[in-house]
Parts: structure tokens; C-alpha cells; sequence
């Protein structure tokens, strides 16, 4: 059995859910199939969009980009129907966006939106994208339905970063499996995230459908997973920025754990984790070129870079104060800060009297000023904007003597085991440093 999962431009239009149930169809003349898939391209934005709208008062305003979603569902299944399935895909569509409606009215309402309801809300997206996509592989000859996976994977912790049961979901995909001839059907199951018994949803973050396709393939004992979406593979570095990036064959497992914590949109950084220990391998394939081999993620351990990671939206925040020698806490107590706004941190780095960290630009708000403002007494703080994060991926980094080529370093941190190597600096002419980095690295 294989998992095949799709992103939201291979589902973006009825043109691309008809060459992704070609893919699929093709594919289930080989081996049995399971679907995961995203929300179309665009949903998920327009709906956080509507989630401002709603937790603002403002219903005259969201109401329209409601609608716009509905049509664009609509038009897409009356185009995908070639009989009169189109009445029951409509109805279905209108059914969840009645759904969807009342519970904006509610938060319109009380000017409120709490982390539970706003999961709720963006998992439309996946129901609805799972209906068209179900609909596009029956019509292409084979049958096929959609199901939620918060009824498969059972969750807990924060509501739009969740975290996955192991033992319970392995337990009910079991049981949806037994239940399964799929050799008579291919199911289409919604990515995004998982549920618990008490029915609330709980995201794994923006790209986090492809988790839920690892961790399906891990309960189902997958032999693979492929992971289609609008790139041939994993490169070296984004060909937008370098003219001849390579893209990798295959890459090891450790390997694409780095890519995806250093921020490469290509995988979701918790996709590789189910997977590893159960060697299953992953593929990354282009839905636009289906003919291209694609990157082979599995065991492989073959050494050198692999990859150069840029970021240019981080901001490090540095904490100063010569008392710090010797003390207890001190950077625990700013840490609670950062996670009580759930921030996440990039880097962080120590010294003597001072200590470091960095995080992405949208992070650093006034909210988190005034909360930092409270424990003013342990330190004094600088701030340095405008900081480009650049990520060496791969083994034996310190072999390129790379830092001549950097200028001036602002911050460096170091993954475990040396497979990664990050380094801060001045966003002044990040393109043409990574340019300079991969011709040295890779072209010589």
C-alpha cells in the first residue's frame, strides 16, 4: 500500500484535481492507494483572512469571501461531474459551508476566537478539497470517498500545533484499514491534522498535511510515500536565487530533518520523525512533471553539503547584563516569555554576560515587548533587524572553510551531530552571498 499525498496546487483547480486523479488512478494499477490531501491553493489564507473578519464583528465583510470559497467549490464539482452527481457534490459542499457559516456568526458575535475554533474553522479547507478530489478519481474510473482524519489520528495538546497519540491512532487506523477492501476503493483522506473523541480538530501547523501522510503510512505500514506538489524535488538551494541548484537523487533521512527545521517549504519539519525507524521511504514528486524521478528520501549516507537555506525575515534579540555570571534561571525566566506567546525560537547562543536568540520577523510584536518590558530588571536588550538566517545542510560542514566567504557573522548556532550549521547576518546583499556560497561548495 502506498500513501500519495498532494498539496494545494495539485488540487489548486479542475484542471490540476483531474491530473492528480490521473496520478492516482495510474498509480492503483501497481499497488493500492491511499489519498491525503491539502485544501485548495489559496483556501487556507482566505479563511484566516475570514477569522480576522469574524473575530472583528465585521460579518459584511467576511461574508462575501464565504461565498466566493462555496463558488469556487461549487463550480469546480458541476465542471468535474460528467452526470448528475453534481446535485449531491452541491449539496455537500453547501451543507458544510452552512456549518462553517454558523460557526462565524457565533465568533462575529462575541468579538472572540480562541486556538479550538479557529482549527475548526481552517480545516474546511481539507473537507472540502477531500470532496472534489474523491469526486475527480471516480469519475476517472475507479471509486473512491472521502474521509476526515480527525477521525483517524487522535490528538492532544495545543489546538493548532497538535500533538499526535501514537497508540491511539495506530489503533484506529488498524480498525479503518480492516474495514477497507482497497482494492475496491481509494479512500481520500483530509490532511492538516488530527481530532480526539470529544470532536474538536487539532492542526499540525501550515504544511502539516504532510504529516498526516507519514503518519498514515507509518500505522498503515506503508511500503512508501509519495509527496506530490509543484517542485521536481529537494535541490541545493532555491533555483529562483541560483541559476544551476542540483537536485538530489536521494538524500538521507537525517538530511531532510535539517531542510525542513531550517524552513524549506518542500517538507513539513515533522514529516520525517514517523517514518525513519520504520524505513519507509518518502519520494517528492512534481505534480506539474509527473514523468521526474523526483527525490528519494531513505537511508543514504553519502557525506558533504547538500543545501544552503536562506531566511531574511529573523530578528535577534540579545540580553545583556554582566550579573548573569553564575545565576540561576536567568534565561529561563525570558524563555517562559517567548512561550507563553507561543514563539517559537530559531537559534540560540550563550556567552559569559550575555546571551542571544532568533526568531522569525512576524514574532517580534509590541505584545511581545511589553511582556519582556515586565522583566526589565535582569537585563538590558539590543535588537537587530533586518538579519538574514543562512543554513549550511549536510556532513562535515567545517571542511569548505565557508566563513571567509560569510563577511561579518552576527550569531552562529550548530545542529546536533554537525549536520547542520546556521549563520546570522546582515540582510544587505543576501542573494548574491548564497550565490557565492553554492558556486563554492558546489561548482567546483
Amino acid at each position: 500500500m502506498k500513501i500519495l499525498k498532494f498539496g494545494g496546487t495539485s488540487v489548486g483547480s479542475k484542471e490540476m484535481i483531474e491530473k492528480t486523479a490521473k496520478i492516482v488512478v495510474d498509480a492503483k494499477k501497481e499497488d493500492s492507494i491511499i489519498v491525503v490531501v491539502s485544501a485548495m491553493s489559496g483556501i487556507t489564507n482566505t479563511l484566516i483572512e475570514i477569522c480576522e473578519l469574524a473575530k472583528n464583528g465585521k460579518q459584511e465583510t467576511f461574508f462575501p469571501l464565504l461565498e466566493s470559497i462555496k463558488e469556487k467549490h461549487i463550480q469546480v464539482a458541476q465542471a468535474l461531474c460528467n452526470n448528475n452527481c453534481d446535485i449531491f457534490f452541491t449539496n455537500e459542499i453547501n451543507k458544510y459551508i452552512i456549518q462553517l457559516e454558523d460557526i462565524l456568526k457565533g465568533v462575529s458575535l462575541l468579538k472572540q476566537l480562541s486556538d479550538k475554533g479557529k482549527a475548526k474553522i481552517l480545516y474546511f479547507g481539507e473537507i472540502l478539497s477531500s470532496l472534489l478530489v474523491s469526486l475527480a478519481i471516480s469519475q476517472a474510473g475507479y471509486p473512491s470517498k472521502n474521509y476526515f482524519s480527525r477521525d483517524l489520528l487522535i490528538c492532544s495538546g495545543k489546538f493548532i500545533d497538535g500533538d499526535c497519540n501514537y497508540k491511539s491512532s495506530e489503533e484506529k487506523i488498524t480498525d479503518f484499514l480492516k474495514n477497507k477492501d482497497l482494492e475496491k476503493e481509494i479512500p481520500v483522506i483530509t490532511g492538516f491534522g488530527g481530532g480526539d473523541e470529544e470532536g474538536n480538530i487539532y492542526l499540525f501547523d501550515r504544511g502539516g498535511s504532510d504529516y498526516v501522510a507519514t503518519l498514515l503510512g507509518r500505522f498503515g505500514q506503508a511500503s512508501s510515500i509519495e509527496i506530490w506538489t509543484d517542485v521536481d524535488g529537494i535541490m541545493s538551494a532555491d533555483p529562483r536565487i541560483v541559476e544551476t541548484p542540483i537536485l538530489w537523487e536521494e538524500l538521507d533521512y537525517s538530511i531532510c530533518a535539517e531542510f525542513a527545521i531550517a524552513g524549506a517549504k518542500v517538507l513539513h519539519p515533522k514529516t520525517i520523525s514517523p517514518v525513519q525507524r520504520k524505513e519507509i521511504a518518502i519520494v517528492i514528486k512534481n505534480t506539474f512533471n509527473p514523468k521526474a524521478p523526483g527525490t528519494k528520501i531513505c537511508s543514504n549516507k553519502s557525506e558533504g553539503i547538500k543545501g544552503i537555506h536562506i531566511d531574511d525575515n529573523q530578528v535577534i534579540l540579545s540580553f545583556i547584563d554582566p550579573a548573569m555570571i553564575g545565576s540561576i534561571g536567568y534565561i529561563s525566566e525570558v524563555v517562559k516569555v517567548f512561550s507563553s506567546l507561543k514563539i517559537s525560537l530559531d537559534a540560540i547562543a550563550t556567552t559569559e554576560t550575555s546571551f542571544s536568540l532568533s526568531l522569525r520577523k512576524k514574532d517580534y510584536t509590541e505584545k511581545l515587548l511589553e511582556e519582556l518590558e515586565k522583566i526589565k530588571e535582569f537585563f538590558h536588550l539590543e535588537v537587530l533587524e533586518n538579519i538574514t538566517k543562512i543554513s549550511l545542510i549536510g556532513t562535515h560542514i567545517n571542511e569548505y572553510d565557508i566563513l571567509r566567504d560569510v563577511g561579518e557573522i552576527v550569531m552562529m548556532s550548530k545542529g546536533a551531530y554537525g549536520k547542520s550549521l546556521t549563520l546570522f547576518v546582515k540582510t544587505n546583499d543576501s542573494k548574491r552571498l548564497i550565490q557565492t556560497l553554492h558556486k563554492k561548495i558546489f561548482q567546483k
